[in-house]
């Protein structure tokens, strides 16, 4: 049965990404996500340039993998928390305090930066993460009240769609910002520009009633989470999308923590094509996106999933192969104008947008079967329960680098093993469609009413 949009928040005749149930939503989202990935990307790119000290490390690649967990292990500290507030506490005032608390760290990072104070630049990371676990839930809860469950797969993938832009923006600005003169300046104005336009964004996004106002907030970390993960097991349908899209945060923490490394050791290339390399893959997973939203309609999407994760562990494996014949040379390392200049290079780089485009159509199908799954006066907290476990999933990612970075084997060992678990997770995918019962994939979706 469909629901009302917003379940209090009115429709309009306007498409919905202009609609005021979307687009405020959607431009906090994508900013915040602009500034994470600034601050993150002009860590992961001015440390091994050596434009950034990082303290107490001997070897500043072991530095790597850590600064990639940061964020995922803030959230994993916090999320059981956040579930909560997220369930008790009105949608907008949440939206609103969330934000404007990131205006406030990123300035924090804006004086690490321009203070040139690596540690702090460190530090207002791992708290840029902590704020993610609090407007993560607000964010993934509000959208089944705010949209209709047909608009579901559409409004993720049009999330997605923003994400990845903005992930890609930020590595770009990240990245090329920190290797330039005055770069710590210019990477801080724009973390303060960033959140300000999200903070602004949140103030217009309309009200919608809190799931459970009677909720009794338990700050014992461990009795919730543990309460969290119940909630998502006994709730039907549930716990395997919840799982296949922890996953997917697994693998794609563990390719982007591992570019860097792939970019300056197995491609023997500039900084610049570091950050390129990142951006092709936001770029693909964007358009995998878009393409969600565009192939799902009136349908829950979750057969796209299968075979797209499936292709794009084909292509993983395409990227392994093709690397040794695009790599530079010591003393003549491959730059950004190869990647499309050249014929090897054109097929590297449209290997790497492919396979994130295949894994932005597998996502955002799971992602809108646990929204329209979860119960109302639980969703928030199930939907923490999947940040709880993208986070934990991330950082085993993020921290499987080391294997990399402690053995000297070669960084592009890690597509072969990425290909593998995706051809892996499209067969699973595959056989449960073929096995279990029609009714548990809610194939086709109620139609507005």
């Amino acid at each position: 049965m469909a629901q009302a949009p917003g379940e209090s928040v009115p429709s309009s005749s306007a498409p919905l990404f202009f609609q005021q149930r979307f687009l405020p939503m959607w431009t906090a989202l994508s900013f915040g996500t602009f500034a994470d990935n600034i601050l993150r990307q002009s860590l992961l790119i001015g440390i091994p340039a050596g434009v950034i000290t990082v303290p107490f490390v001997a070897d500043a690649d072991d530095a790597i993998p850590f600064i990639g967990a940061l964020l995922p292990a803030a959230i994993l500290l916090f999320s059981s928390i956040s579930g909560q507030l997220a369930d008790k506490y009105e949608t907008s005032t949440m939206f609103r305090r969330t934000k404007f608390v990131e205006v406030l760290l990123m300035i924090a990072a804006a004086l690490a930066f321009i203070s040139d104070m690596g540690g702090l630049v460190i530090a207002s990371l791992f708290l840029m993460g902590a704020q993610s676990a609090f407007f993560s839930p607000v964010r993934v809860g509000a959208m089944p009240k705010y949209l209709r469950t047909n608009e579901l797969v559409r409004g993720n993938g049009l999330c997605n769609a923003g994400l990845f832009t903005f992930i890609l923006l930020g590595y770009v600005v990240g990245g090329y910002l920190i290797v330039q003169e005055g770069g710590g300046m210019a990477v801080g104005a724009a973390l303060i520009g960033a959140s300000l336009i999200g903070w602004i964004a949140a103030l217009n996004t309309p009200f919608a009633a809190a799931n459970d106002p009677d909720l009794k907030i338990s700050f014992n970390g461990f009795a919730q989470t543990a309460a969290m993960f119940r909630l998502a097991q006994q709730t039907p349908g549930v716990a395997p999308p919840l799982l296949g899209v922890a996953v997917f945060f697994l693998l794609s923490t563990a390719v982007t923590v591992t570019v860097p490394l792939y970019g300056r050791d197995s491609l023997i290339s500039d900084p610049l094509v570091w950050t390129a390399l990142n951006g092709l893959f936001a770029i693909g997973a964007g358009l995998g996106a878009i393409g969600a939203a565009a192939l799902a309609k009136g349908r829950s999407g979750l057969g796209y999933s299968a075979a797209a994760i499936f292709a794009g562990g084909v292509m993983s494996f395409a990227a392994y192969f093709l690397t040794p014949y695009v790599a530079g040379e010591p003393g003549a390392p491959l730059r950004v104008g190869d990647l499309v200049s050249t014929p090897g290079g054109l097929a590297l780089a449209l290997v790497f947008i492919a396979t994130a485009a295949f894994s932005g159509v597998y996502i955002a199908p799971l992602q809108a079967a646990i929204q329209r799954r979860a119960r109302r006066e639980t969703r928030a907290r199930i939907m923490a329960a999947s940040i709880f476990a993208n986070a934990a999933f991330a950082i085993v990612g993020s921290l499987s680098v080391l294997a990399i970075t402690r053995s000297g084997a070669d960084p592009r060992l890690a597509f072969l093993c990425v290909g593998a678990m995706m051809m892996a997770i499209g067969g699973i995918m595959a056989y449960r469609r073929r096995t279990l019962p029609d009714g548990l994939y809610d194939e086709e979706l109620a139609s507005p009413g």
